[in-house]
Parts: C-alpha cells; structure tokens; sequence
C-alpha cells in the first residue's frame, strides 16, 4: 500500500471536528428539554406542596388544630406570602340584608425557569401562566350547599403576616389561627349575590373562580356585572346562609 498521502492530523481533525459537532447537537437540542423537564417536575411538586399546605390549613380551620408546620422544597422558583390588606383581592357578599366584604391573602410560588404560577387563595390552589389570561382550580375550597337543610356554607380563609417573605429552597411554613368569625346566620335570604374582586394589579384568577362557582358543586348563574355570580334561589331554595371567616397568620416561611 501506498501511504504517502495519509496524515494523522487529517485524521485528528476529522474525529475533534465529529466530538465538538455532537456535544453541540446536544446543547442546541438536548439541553432545553432537560431544563424543561426539570422545570416542569418542580411545578409538579409545587402543585402537590400547596395542595399539602391547603389540607393543613383546613386543619387548623375545621378540625381545632392550633398551629401547624409544613416542610417543603421550594426547587427552580420562589415562594412567597402577602398580607391580606396588600393582596388586593377579596370577597364581596350581597344579600337582602346587606353586604360584606372578606380580603384573602395568599401564598404564591412563581417558577424561575417556566412561566407557571401557583397561587393558594381563599382556600383554593390555582395555577395560570404568567403574563397570559386564564386560570385553572387545582384544589377547590370547602363551600357546599346542604340539600337537605337548604343551608348555603360560605368558608373565607384569610392569610396574614406581619411581613413580605420569600423564599427558595428548603422551607418550613409555619401558621396558626389567630381567630374565627361566624357571621350570624341568615334565614330565608331572598338573593345571594357573589362578587369576586380581583387584585388591582391583574385579573389573574377570575376564570378559575367562575368555573367553580357555576360548576355542579355550586351552580351559581353569572350575571352581567364582571365576576359576578347569583344564587339559583327557584331552584335550590336556601333556609339558611352561613358564613364563617378564618383568619390565618404566616409566622415564617
């Protein structure tokens, strides 16, 4: 065989050029969709955080539990917790005999690599994208019509701090109940009338809350008025509305 025309720096270059060629297919290509993976396993964990959070304010509401601790791991975003006079949304109820307003608060968890937001609001753990409209429900809150007694329950939970906190990372949410406020009942109201008020800053949750509240749990009729929604009183007559506010105090997170 002749040899005269072979070089190994041919050979060399040829094989380098082959290796940089797949590790930058790798990074165009492979790369993003681990990062998409794992942000989309941290939004899976967050969701089944909140949903543990909510299960342990339920405790402290219904089930006489003082205090409670929720360790989690906050991956790939931030946690964080706002008072319920700086939240901005809240709860308007209207009957024959008046009206009143309940504020909310909330703990919210927004991804760093995603646009997925996590917000647990009066009870309820939603999730929308950030920067787009709509909403979903992934836990509902504990509002039930009693057929048998035609009581209407109407459960407000309000979160509160003495201060703005986030976190990211290993977490403990620390919370107790500071206090329970049953509004005295009303018999026989003529209309019930709910008002969902979003916060100044967008209306991010109003879908989520309308699906609920005209769902088959409740099936409240919507009214003309935005966020708006009526009692089907002909069709599910209410003796009685009860409504009771639990205010929920975030010592730490």
């Amino acid at each position: 065989m002749n040899e005269k025309a072979v070089s190994e720096a041919i050979g060399f270059v040829l094989i380098l050029g082959i290796v940089i060629s797949g590790i930058g297919l790798v990074t165009l290509y492979g790369y993003p969709v681990l990062v998409k993976e794992q942000s989309n396993t941290d939004v899976k964990n967050m969701e089944r955080a909140m949903i543990v959070i909510q299960n342990d304010m339920k405790s402290l509401c219904f089930k006489n539990v003082p205090y409670k601790e929720t360790s989690l791991q906050v991956s790939g975003g931030t946690l964080e917790v706002t008072n319920s006079s700086s939240y901005g949304g809240y709860m308007n109820v209207t009957t024959d005999a008046g009206f009143w307003i309940y504020p909310f608060g909330a703990l919210t968890y927004r991804s760093d690599r995603s646009n997925e937001v996590i917000t647990l609001e009066n009870g309820a753990v939603m999730l929308r994208q950030d920067g787009a409209t709509g909403s979903a429900m992934l836990a509902e809150p504990r509002w039930f019509y009693d057929n048998a007694t035609g009581t209407f329950v109407i459960y407000i939970m309000n979160i509160t701090t003495d201060t703005l906190m986030a976190k990211s990372g290993m977490t403990t949410v620390r919370m107790s109940l500071e206090n329970a406020t049953t509004h005295p009942p009303l018999l026989s109201p003529a209309a019930i009338t709910v008002k969902y008020e979003t916060d100044p800053s967008g209306d991010y949750y109003s879908t989520a809350w309308e699906n609920y509240l005209t769902g088959n749990s409740l099936g409240m009729d919507k009214t003309a008025t935005p966020n708006e929604y009526t009692w089907k009183i002909s069709e599910k007559p209410v003796s009685k509305l009860v409504i009771k506010e639990y205010r929920i105090k975030i010592h730490d997170l």
